[in-house]
């Protein structure tokens, strides 16, 4: 209580800041984003930085990890600012994992760690780039091989350290995550540390640590930790905003029946092998406790209770143990609330509302990113509108069928249903109806503008092929199409992700994964600064930044370097239209046409400028 007490009081403290009113370099406009001088803006950025999930400095103790010099050194970070921003890449997702700030335990806060971010994210606006936040989280911890929440957070409640879960560990055929992950223990750690944050109050209602209720316990001290960011953050300007939560999943909230397969494990079954079985929460539950599932189950027994506690839902009456056998008594315990279905959508909800409250306390201007249940369906949006200014969709687009596999056939993919799609026309009209529908489900929020906060290709692709032959056509042809849709619906999205240290051997240090369109491994002429990007020709591309207008269509060939681009002049806006145009497409230089404007172009910038627009304007950019 003294915790939630003080962070209190240095929110009302921020009233007297001279900065708690300081205005807003994007805005929200209804489903657009706005400058100060009206331009509709089109955000680009990457993801800082896939490594950031992990600790800098790791330790046996959990508790004394760093994540200081994530998503780089201090000493580096002019160099890879320089690089994105003459990539055009100029909005950045900051990953900032709750482990990083309050790995010490409870209310202990890493001061070093927010010196660092403020100092980092201060060289980011010497180079005119601005970052959000986010407290990004897959699978809660890295404790059951995720990535987030600090360890004391599963202690508290009596779960032990799956410790073959780690994350971090190097990419290897021998690893059996690239298979089956999490691990069998785990994923009961993590559906039930996902059901106590939301839920806690209904599902484990006697539960409390440190006298506090469960659910208020954990998510007061998530709050509280991003508070101390936005503390520390105060006064500088190119922060906009705060992501909510990364993928918010349900846990065990609202699962009809235990027996059934995990949700998750089932989608991403169907995708790598349509016929084996999926595993179902009974059989990472019965797993956690040290019990053998069913015969033919994948799930491998893996302890995860302390010595001194047993399975929280055993206590709750879930199930039982009956001569020496483990039994499911309620199937259904997680189905209902007080008669009625539990609705996740409610819980996430109200947590949301709780944060931004927080944080807007402390920064009154920020934007806030919103993601729905990743595995939510047709129902992702019932009554998740915010109703609060400032609020931006956040969804996450893949292709399902490549994330899953790592295998890439050209001009064929499959969805999540299925259906397969062959040619490139086909897995293009694929691709943009996905990116069009989540455009949808912003109008069902309130209209709200949508920010694909993470959009990504692996470079990991069958097995490794490209690592060995240093041939990347197969990650160029896919990045061509899928950047492609992303202009075709006129998408703003941080790209997944940068890391500054990726390797070949190392990927992004976490789940095998390698997704980074720079890595050490590719910087073969380090005066070079494209030197270490990767499929670059189809990932850096002209866009306009600002638009005195509302843009209409863009497309830009990425064989022929022709950029194409039409807009509705706005003739209230003063401010000219703003187009990024990179040297890496134009070497030698561009020529310019516009018709319903004039134009003037700063080649030392990577710009165009567009004056004197009106009515509907059409601009075409082509290399000399």
């Amino acid at each position: 209580m003294k915790k939630m007490i003080l962070a209190a009081a240095l929110g009302l403290l921020t009233f007297l800041s001279p900065f708690a009113g300081q205005a807003q370099s994007i805005r929200v406009d209804g489903s657009s984003f706005k400058d100060p001088e009206g331009r509709t803006l089109m955000l680009r950025g990457v993801n800082l930085g896939g490594t950031s999930r992990v600790p800098a400095v790791t330790s046996s103790d959990p508790r004394a990890v760093s994540y200081v010099g994530r998503p780089f050194p201090l000493e580096v970070a002019d160099e890879h600012f320089s690089r994105l921003k003459s990539w055009g890449l100029t909005v950045e997702r900051l990953i900032v994992p709750w482990e990083a700030i309050e790995h010490a335990g409870p209310g202990q806060y890493d001061q070093a760690y927010l010196d660092y971010l403020y100092a980092v994210i201060s060289r980011a606006r010497d180079h005119g780039i601005k970052v959000y936040i986010d407290p990004h989280a897959d699978y809660w911890s890295r404790a059951f091989g995720g990535n987030g929440a600090p360890y004391w957070t599963l202690e508290a409640i009596g779960l032990g350290i799956d410790q073959t879960a780690e994350s971090g560990v190097e990419r290897s055929e021998n690893n059996p995550a690239n298979n089956v992950w999490p691990p069998s223990g785990g994923r009961h750690g993590i559906e039930t540390m996902w059901t106590l944050f939301w839920a806690g109050n209904d599902f484990a209602p006697r539960l409390k640590v440190d006298r506090v209720p469960v659910q208020e316990y954990l998510q007061s001290h998530f709050i509280n930790a991003i508070a101390q960011v936005a503390l520390r953050l105060r006064g500088l300007d190119n922060v906009i905003g705060y992501d909510l939560w990364n993928e918010p999943m349900q846990g065990y909230l609202g699962v009809s029946d235990l027996r059934s397969p995990e949700l998750l494990m089932l989608l991403l079954g169907k995708l790598r092998a349509p016929n084996a079985p999926a595993p179902t929460y009974w059989d990472y539950m019965q797993a956690a406790s040290g019990y053998e599932p069913g015969e033919g189950s994948l799930v491998k027994v893996v302890p995860m209770w302390s010595a001194k506690h047993k399975d929280l839902w055993r206590k709750y009456g879930v199930w039982d143990v009956v001569d020496g056998k483990p039994v499911l008594k309620r199937p259904d315990y997680f189905a209902t609330v007080k008669g009625k279905p539990a609705d996740f959508n409610a819980y996430l909800k109200a947590f949301q509302l709780r944060y931004i409250k927080a944080i807007r306390e402390i920064a009154p201007t920020a934007l806030f990113m919103q993601e729905l249940n990743i595995v939510g369906g047709p129902t992702r949006t019932k009554d998740m509108e915010l109703g609060l200014p400032g609020i931006i969709n956040e969804p996450h687009f893949y292709d399902a069928k490549i994330l899953a596999t790592k295998l890439y056939t050209p001009d064929i993919t499959t969805d999540f249903m299925g259906n397969t799609y062959t040619g490139r026309n086909a897995i293009m009209a694929f691709y943009a109806k996905s990116l069009q529908g989540f455009q949808a489900e912003s109008k069902a929020l309130g209209g709200i503008p949508t920010l694909f906060g993470e959009a990504g290709l692996r470079f990991d692709l069958n097995n490794d092929e490209a690592f060995k032959t240093g041939d990347f056509r197969a990650q160029e042809a896919h990045a061509r199409i899928l950047f492609d849709a992303l202009d075709q619906t006129l998408a703003s999205y941080t790209i997944w992700n940068y890391s500054a240290d990726n390797t070949n051997a190392r990927g992004d240090l976490w789940n095998t994964e390698d997704f980074s369109i720079y890595s050490l491994s590719q910087r073969t002429h380090t005066e070079d600064i494209n030197s270490g990007g990767r499929a670059l020709h189809q990932i850096v591309r002209p866009y306009p930044m600002a638009t005195a207008g509302t843009p209409v269509a863009l497309s830009f060939d990425t064989k022929r370097r022709i950029f194409d681009y039409r807009f509705r002049a706005d003739p209230g806006v003063k401010a000219e239209t703003e187009i990024f145009v990179p040297r890496l497409q134009y070497p030698n230089g561009f020529k310019v046409s516009v018709h319903g404007g004039s134009f003037r172009a700063d080649p030392a910038q990577s710009r165009v400028m567009i004056t004197g627009a009106a009515g509907e304007v059409t601009v075409v950019i082509k290399p000399h």
